[in-house]
């Protein structure tokens, strides 16, 4: 945290700080402002992974594949990192 409040005060930083997890952005939120961020939706999350898996965004999709993959969407729980790897 010292070195945080320390790059806070520096002209022109900037300093973003992710993460999922309650604790350390309790321990953060007392240097930075902290912002909640919402969970993708399924049709956001299949959007990442048809690009990732059909980079040519004008190939047609067969649909079976589409099911599938707005399941695996699904089972992203709407996190982005989840979708893209």
């Amino acid at each position: 945290m010292t070195c945080l409040s320390k790059l806070h005060s520096a002209q022109g930083s900037v300093v973003i700080v992710t993460t999922r997890s309650a604790i350390v952005a309790s321990i953060t939120e007392k240097v930075l402002p902290r912002c909640v961020m919402e969970s993708l939706s399924v049709d956001d999350c299949w959007d990442i992974l048809k690009k990732r898996a059909f980079p040519d965004g004008n190939a047609t999709i067969a649909k079976d594949l589409e099911t599938i993959g707005r399941e695996i969407a699904r089972k992203c729980a709407g996190i982005p990192l989840t979708a893209k790897y």
